[in-house]
Order: structure tokens, then C-alpha cells, then sequence
């Protein structure tokens, strides 16, 4: 007696004109990458904050450069320029 396997006769592919979600628009692509030398411990922080909070280590960099960017005020000056 042959063996029958559960999944044989299921045809698990199906064809579809588009099957992804539709492009980003250009000034939303991230397709530069910068490299980024850390300590194992900084990676290992970064690591378990990801863990923590969900969210992918890149998101993390992204959203702390922003924060740190916006404390220091445009320029690079260390207080935040008036409005």
C-alpha cells in the first residue's frame, strides 16, 4: 500500500495579475543605506529595546536620529531656534 500524503492533491500557488501591494511613491523608497559601526553591546541594547518595543532595530536609529536632530534645532546649534 503506498503511502498518501495530507497536501498532495492541494495546489497551494494560485496566479494573480498583481499579488504585492502597489509601489511606494519615490520620496517615501528607502534605498539609501548608511553603514554604522557599533559595540556588541550597543548592538545587544539595541537588540533587546527592538524586542521590547516591537519595532525593527532600523526604525529605532531612524526615529532616535529625528529625535536628536530636532533637540539640537536646524544648524546644529544646541538650543532649539525660535519658530
Amino acid at each position: 500500500m503506498k503511502a498518501r500524503h495530507l497536501t498532495e492533491n492541494i495546489d497551494v500557488y494560485t496566479v494573480m495579475s498583481r499579488m504585492a501591494r502597489p509601489p511606494k511613491p519615490e520620496h517615501l523608497r528607502r534605498s539609501k543605506l548608511f553603514p554604522l559601526r557599533l559595540t556588541p553591546s550597543e548592538i545587544a541594547k539595541l537588540e533587546r529595546a527592538s524586542r521590547r518595543l516591537k519595532e525593527p532595530v532600523a526604525d529605532i536609529l531612524r526615529k532616535g536620529a529625528e529625535l536628536y536632530l530636532d533637540m539640537r534645532g536646524k544648524g546644529g546649534s544646541k538650543r532649539k531656534e525660535p519658530k
